[in-house]
């Protein structure tokens, strides 16, 4: 096997396994996703009912708070999961190919999203 083939196999191994590891990505991004949008979803609701009672400008801020658990839940649950980094796990699959291209990068290669090699033209020395 000459030494262009070998490159060839090399490459054309680890586009097979970046495009796995970024497959296998998807679907955990996409539960993180739909965590954070129901999170998300549920906060502003709350936020809703909370400023829409007309208590809240009468009683104090712990109390009108105290007077609405599913706002306070909902908003120490989203402070929670930040805490937690899910806002790295939603975006996991593009830190890796920005990574990824970074280092292509100086070898004249890039990457796309799903992970397939592009293969870039070589430079031409102008003297």
């Amino acid at each position: 096997m000459s030494l262009e083939q070998t490159a060839c196999e090399d490459l054309k191994a680890f586009e097979r396994r970046l495009t796995e590891v970024i497959a296998c990505l998807h679907p955990a991004t996409t539960r993180w996703r739909i965590v954070l949008l129901v999170v998300s979803i549920c906060v502003a609701a709350g936020a809703g009912q909370w400023l829409m009672d007309p208590l809240t400008r009468i009683v104090p801020l712990s109390q009108s708070l105290g007077n609405h658990p599913f706002f306070m839940l909902a908003t120490a649950l989203l402070i929670l999961i930040f805490l937690m980094g899910v806002h790295k796990r939603v975006v996991a699959a593009s830190i890796i190919t920005s990574r990824t291209r970074e280092v292509l990068c100086d070898f004249n290669m890039s990457c796309d999203d799903t992970g397939k090699l592009i293969l870039k033209p070589r430079p031409t020395n102008i003297t």
